[in-house]
């Protein structure tokens, strides 16, 4: 079976992020809960690092200076991925074998530096 095409783009991403009505700090971690449910793993990296690049907000336009905010990114991501599992069941994005960025996920030190995005 071939690859599924990308869903996320660069102007996808970009008119989530600046969805009127949603609050600053919410489309980065709703979007990786809709991957996870939709069985699209590869792609929650993509998204984390659209979100350290360009910043959280939609009047952002720059990578993330502060560490503890990339940190905190990283958290809210983690924090909404568990949370879903009550709702939509274990997703595939905790089993895929290629998607280390659940283990940078879920360690309690989370260092951004290291994300393979």
């Amino acid at each position: 079976m071939p690859p599924l095409p990308k869903l996320l783009t660069s102007s996808y991403l970009s008119s989530v992020r600046a969805y009127p009505g949603l609050p600053r700090n919410t489309w980065y971690f709703i979007a990786s809960v809709t991957l996870s449910t939709l069985n699209r793993p590869e792609e929650i990296g993509s998204l984390l690092s659209y979100a350290l690049e360009k910043g959280v907000g939609p009047q952002d336009d720059g990578p993330m200076q502060d560490e503890k905010e990339k940190v905190l990114v990283a958290r809210r991501m983690r924090e909404a991925l568990v949370k879903s599992i009550a709702i939509v069941g274990l997703p595939k994005v905790y089993l895929h074998p290629y998607l280390h960025i659940v283990y940078v996920l879920f360690r309690d030190s989370c260092n951004v530096r290291t994300l393979p995005c």
